[in-house]
């Protein structure tokens, strides 16, 4: 099965668990679809995240290696932080020359726009100028810090992936004492009640923001 008809996409994730946390199920899910992820640092912004480093990476890996799965690559970029980069443009020239320009992506994955954490809304303004002359579509994916006034308008059944997720994440050890990593709020975060009324109880959520048909006909 393919997500949304589609070959081969680019995932952005910010920090190292981003993708991981928003969108496994459904990468597990859609194997026809390879889902290249490009893990952009080694943690949150410097002097505000005490779990920087090359074990984040390590987790990334040791969680796919779990995962098992033969329809993921893992890119990890060349910095440690976002400000080792200079603004948008040496990100949008970096993403661009070195995994668009040849990638023959038919989607690109951002997270949302309405997001508490400033470095997710970062990577999220990139996506409108990576598409801006490809025919590449453009999806965000929530968070555990998207906010409440989001509106998705896909939403993924991962019931029968939903278990191995959440053994795969527990790969994540600097941040599994992280309330978002408790099995109350990880049940949460995969609920929703239009969908539970529908009979769909674990889900990953997601919104559409541009769809262009040309690269997958």
């Amino acid at each position: 099965m393919k997500f949304l008809n589609f070959n081969k996409v680019l995932c952005l994730s910010p920090h190292p668990d981003d993708i991981e946390y928003s969108m496994l199920g459904s990468i597990m899910k859609h194997q026809d679809t390879h889902f290249h992820i490009l893990c952009m640092t080694k943690g949150g912004a410097k002097g505000f995240d005490r779990t920087n480093g090359i074990q984040r990476l390590d987790e990334v890996s040791n969680c796919w290696k779990e995962a098992n799965l033969s329809n993921v690559s893992l890119s990890f970029s060349d910095c440690n932080f976002f400000e080792d980069k200079d603004g948008d443009a040496e990100w949008v020239n970096y993403i661009e020359n070195k995994f668009i320009k040849n990638g023959n992506y038919d989607c690109i994955f951002i997270p949302t726009r309405e997001d508490s954490q400033f470095e997710h809304k970062f990577v999220n303004g990139l996506g409108p100028a990576l598409i801006r002359v490809s025919p590449i579509s453009l999806i965000e994916y929530r968070t555990p810090s998207t906010l409440n006034s989001w509106n998705h308008n896909i939403f993924i059944d991962i019931k029968g992936y939903y278990e191995k997720k959440v053994k795969c994440l527990q790969n994540f050890k600097s941040q599994i004492n992280k309330s978002y990593f408790s099995k109350i709020t990880l049940d949460a975060f995969h609920s929703n009640f239009q969908c539970r009324k529908r009979g769909i109880h674990i889900i990953e959520q997601f919104k559409l923001i541009e769809y262009y048909e040309s690269r997958i006909l």
